[in-house]
């Protein structure tokens, strides 16, 4: 599969940014992004996302390290600035404008014309499906609208990498759903999508692979199917006694959705199945039912952190 974007040892340091301390914002980032897929790129606030990002769009520079972009290292040129569509967290369009009329203001930007940018924006505004509000003023909207709009805004230029800053993020279900399955469909269409959120359950339904970011340092990058590969164990139990249950939460197990003697027991990743039918005899436990579970994204990112902190300190 054909790499997109592809950063070779890329650092950035922010010379005298924290109280006259330079601030290594990025460490020797290796990323490929690769043709055709959504891929997520996670981590805490300050781990070096925005910065990626900026540098991807050509608006920092990097320390030091590569950035190749559909096989350039031109990342400047107009050819590669046209394949890139952006959509940032929190985008502000003036609201006393319609929805086509910021679609062809933005596609101006990109030096489309007459017939050329009354074709996209009639293709943008289809494919997110907007025709109904084209004409409405912007301060119309609602927050689901809007970032529609805004996905349009982004592939007004027919980009093949679409860029996606917290694309759900304060939405509501239904408008959740709705950008979710237009991101996959933009996916079937061969474009690239590079998408920065704290929506851990969102990604983990939509991307195809996913890096993990600490401190500027990259500490995971794989498909779910490779990272998210530790199971528990889901145990519904009956006759649970109070002592039981004491001796089960020291050694780990966590007791859940208890209603009088039945219960639900998580067993830790250590333990198998076979585990879970001997402590079930050992504490006389009716075993109702028992089921695995795989770790979430959520509980990896968590996880992943949490080992990267305390490896700091343990450092510092």
């Amino acid at each position: 599969m054909t790499t997109v974007i592809r950063t070779t040892a890329l650092n950035k340091i922010y010379e005298g940014a924290f109280r006259g301390q330079d601030v290594h914002a990025l460490k020797d980032l290796d990323l490929d992004i690769r043709q055709g897929e959504i891929f997520g790129y996670l981590g805490p606030n300050g781990s070096g996302k925005t910065t990626t990002i900026k540098m991807l769009l050509g608006l920092l520079f990097p320390t030091s390290g590569k950035i190749e972009i559909l096989g350039s290292e031109s990342i400047d040129s107009a050819t590669v600035k046209r394949n890139i569509g952006y959509l940032p967290e929190g985008a502000y369009y003036p609201d006393f404008l319609r929805g086509e009329e910021i679609l062809a203001y933005y596609g101006k930007l990109y030096g489309l014309r007459g017939k050329e940018l009354k074709k996209r924006v009639d293709e943008t505004i289809e494919l997110v499906g907007m025709q109904h509000a084209r004409k409405r003023l912007l301060r119309g909207y609602s927050k689901g609208m809007r970032q529609r709009i805004g996905l349009a805004q982004a592939l007004i230029s027919d980009p093949k990498i679409l860029i996606l800053d917290e694309p759900t993020t304060g939405l509501d279900p239904i408008a959740r759903k709705e950008i979710r399955d237009l991101l996959l469909q933009l996916r079937e269409q061969g474009i690239t999508l590079l998408i920065s959120s704290h929506e851990l359950l969102e990604v983990e339904m939509i991307s195809d692979r996913v890096a993990i970011l600490f401190e500027g340092v990259l500490q995971k990058i794989g498909s779910m199917a490779e990272l998210l590969t530790q199971r528990e164990l889901s145990m519904t139990v009956d006759h649970l006694s109070e002592s039981s249950v004491s001796d089960l939460t020291d050694k780990g197990i966590q007791v859940e959705d208890r209603t009088g003697n039945r219960a639900v027991l998580r067993l830790p990743f250590h333990m198998s199945s076979y585990d879970g039918v001997e402590m079930c005899k050992a504490h006389s436990l009716n075993l109702l039912s028992i089921s695995p579970r795989r770790e979430t994204l959520e509980e990896l990112f968590v996880r992943i952190v949490s080992t990267a902190s305390k490896a700091r300190e343990v450092v510092q």
